[in-house]
């Protein structure tokens, strides 16, 4: 994680993927509100993950569900 506020919905989502944890869109984007006052949509942010470098990126179905997917990155 940077020390830095991150500026841009690009920048949001790579602080908050890179903590190891798993997170929906929609995680993301309630963490982007709370820990940077940030409303970034659900549909902006899978915008920006695709943007994200192809051998960084992990993505799943969340356990017990059908079609929810969970994101986050690696090193």
């Amino acid at each position: 994680m940077s020390t830095q506020k991150p500026t841009t919905q690009r920048q949001r989502l790579e602080d908050i993927l890179s903590g190891g944890r798993w997170w929906t869109l929609f995680e993301v984007q309630d963490e982007c509100r709370r820990r940077f006052g940030s409303f970034d949509s659900e549909t902006a942010l899978s915008a920006r993950w695709r943007e994200l470098p192809a051998e960084k990126r992990m993505k799943r179905i969340r356990q017990g569900t059908n079609k929810t997917y969970e994101y986050r990155m690696v090193a």
